[in-house]
């Protein structure tokens, strides 16, 4: 889907409201069955059906980490995640959509003003993908800019997009290879339509391909910058520590409530599914037997475990923006460890009730399949995956240095 789609409704658009907190999370409560009802079309069509993405921007939900200069909440973090969880008890693969393509316009608002008029000047409902993959893109220096050309996998939500925000290596004077990040508009990259996956299938994660494209200076940042969140351009362009945040540190919560999220929608959603069903065979009331019982209390544990502590690491994280300190190495590494190790107790949540749910949980009409699939999908995720997240950890613990090539 191109959002200039979404201009042909330009009176439901342009009217969307500044949201706060609590009038965010009520309207996403609102929405997430109206996702529910859409989940299977939009496995079936591989993104987000196109009413979907205009609810969440007449909604003002996509808008939620905008700058308010070009009409968006400027809400933080906290919000986005509470906001994601609610989705989530409709469909994964929107929440997962949604997460990523509102935290990118707080990403785009770290920018210098003239990329930010770029992307929103004309139509400040534009969003933006990413792809992150550094090795997959290289950018050679030129006068004014660079030129950029790469092939990117995973790049979710990118049906609803105008613009894209990617990663590539730079040489600079001879020198080591460099991380940059690039905005480029949709008229130089184009998406492959290759995305065929057993979860996370409605979220149109296409790879992206861009050959030999102009990107002008002012449409680049230094992966450095975004990783310290110190001098960022955005920084010094609004008195809302958001877009001060280091920008990595980050990212693993916006992907880790997804599964998180799921879980907890699936934890609540089979209790009280079980709780006046009768077993097939027996006639027994499925609430009365031991077992059932047993693994509703490990997923519903494992869910909880895992909400408190993401919750308190992404809290602590905002209170040190706000309060102008930066997190150590060691700080991040714990923080990203915990994030997968959420996600793997989300995972196991998940995996507890299925045998419970019996063959009834096998059928494509059962919420509890996809919510299966969509949680195993996320899991594989490299800024989720348990064991590259605890090697770093344990690398940095025992004194050494952490592999190379992750987002810190």
């Amino acid at each position: 889907m191109n959002l200039r789609v979404i201009s042909s409704h330009a009176q439901a658009i342009q009217t969307a409201p500044v949201l706060t907190a609590d009038e965010a999370i009520g309207i996403a409560r609102k929405l997430a069955p109206h996702f529910a009802e859409r989940a299977a079309h939009a496995e079936k069509i591989r993104r987000i059906p196109d009413e979907s993405i205009e609810e969440l921007n007449s909604s003002g939900l996509m808008r939620l980490m905008q700058p308010k200069r070009f009409g968006g909440s400027e809400l933080g973090l906290g919000v986005l995640m509470d906001v994601t969880l609610e989705i989530c008890k409709g469909c994964a693969s929107t929440a997962w959509v949604y997460s990523n393509l509102a935290s990118h316009s707080w990403n785009v608002g770290q920018f210098e003003m003239q990329a930010q008029e770029d992307v929103w000047g004309n139509d400040p409902y534009a969003l933006a993908a990413t792809a992150l993959a550094f090795p997959c893109g290289k950018a050679v220096p030129v006068e004014g800019g660079y030129k950029l050309s790469g092939k990117w996998p995973f790049c979710s939500g990118i049906d609803a997009c105008t613009w894209i925000l990617v990663g590539a290596m730079t040489e600079q004077n001879g020198g080591a290879p460099q991380r940059r990040f690039f905005l480029v508009p949709q008229a130089n990259y184009k998406s492959l339509d290759n995305w065929e996956t057993y979860g996370l299938s409605g979220t149109g994660s296409h790879d992206v391909m861009i050959t030999d494209a102009f990107v002008p200076d002012h449409l680049s940042v230094s992966a450095e910058i975004f990783a310290a969140g110190q001098n960022l351009p955005g920084a010094k362009l609004y008195s809302n520590k958001l877009f001060q945040m280091p920008t990595f540190a980050a990212y693993a919560y916006v992907l880790s409530i997804v599964p998180l999220g799921t879980a907890k929608a699936a934890v609540e959603q089979f209790t009280a599914a079980m709780r006046n069903r009768a077993g097939t065979y027996t006639g027994t009331r499925i609430a009365e037997l031991a077992p059932v019982q047993a693994r509703i209390a490990e997923a519903a544990a494992c869910v909880e475990f895992a909400e408190s502590v993401i919750r308190r690491d992404w809290t602590d994280l905002e209170n040190a923006v706000e309060n102008n300190e930066f997190p150590s190495m060691e700080t991040k590494l714990r923080w990203k460890r915990n994030a997968a190790f959420a996600t793997n107790l989300a995972v196991r949540s998940i995996d507890a009730l299925m045998p419970a749910a019996g063959g009834g949980g096998l059928s494509l009409n059962s919420p509890l399949q996809r919510q299966f699939r969509d949680i195993h999908a996320s899991s594989t995720h490299i800024a989720l995956t348990w064991d590259i997240h605890a090697a770093a950890y344990g690398q940095s613990a025992l004194g050494l240095q952490p592999q190379g090539g992750l987002l810190l």
